[in-house]
């Protein structure tokens, strides 16, 4: 009869977990936000920002490195939510439902451009960092190489691309770009438009994938 009881306790800390983590990930963004670089923000300011204690704080993070790790996987899952618009695309999707898809992915980087700043700039300096950073964009790689190869089984992708050898090149080149081109944007999140950027990225996965499929 305890088990039950020892599973709630358990999903319950997990719970707990989650919303610390979200609420020191909404502090963060703030912070960075305003201009004040990730390595400058103290633990006291985040807890204070984020109305935790010190000792909540500690009970789950060993320091901010470790926060930073987290908010690392927290940012990856909605850029990788925000992908399936364009890599789950029906076979025969025209370019304009391309653009929309890919619109929806860079919408969701301008959202969080200031904390996807962060960790890219934290990995080069935080071996940590570095090394969670590259394991993040190696699982997006094969991620996005594995959904474009069953696009190309069912005829949906130009049968003449490598994808394991293209994938990482877009991959990367998308991450780049909307790094130098958003990660320091200053307009707000109502002023946000970018037809011009989303055109420009639009026709390279368009002929890249899919021009010329039947």
């Amino acid at each position: 009869m305890a088990r039950p009881t020892v599973r709630r306790a358990r999903a319950t800390r997990a719970e707990r977990r989650d919303q610390i983590a979200q609420r020191l990930l909404t502090a963060a963004e703030r912070f960075v936000a305003d201009g004040t670089s990730f390595t400058e923000i103290s633990v006291e300011q985040l807890i204070t920002e984020a109305e935790i204690a010190r000792s909540t704080f500690y009970m789950y993070f060993e320091d901010k490195g470790a926060l930073l790790l987290e908010l690392t996987d927290r940012v990856t899952v909605i850029m990788g939510q925000a992908a399936l618009a364009w890599l789950e695309l029906p076979p025969k999707s025209s370019r304009a439902e391309l653009k929309d898809a890919l619109g929806r992915v860079v919408e969701a980087y301008f959202a969080h451009r200031h904390m996807l700043a962060a960790v890219a700039e934290a990995a080069a300096y935080d071996p940590r960092v570095r090394e969670q950073y590259g394991e993040v964009m190696a699982r997006r790689i094969e991620f996005i190489s594995e959904h474009f190869l069953e696009k190309q089984r069912q005829g949906a992708v130009r049968p003449d691309v490598d994808v394991p050898s293209v994938t990482p090149w877009i991959t990367w080149m998308i991450e780049r770009c909307l790094y130098q081109w958003l990660g320091h944007d200053t307009r707000s999140q109502s002023e946000y438009t970018d037809p011009d950027f989303t055109d420009g990225l639009t026709s390279i996965i368009w002929h890249t994938f899919y021009e010329g499929v039947a």
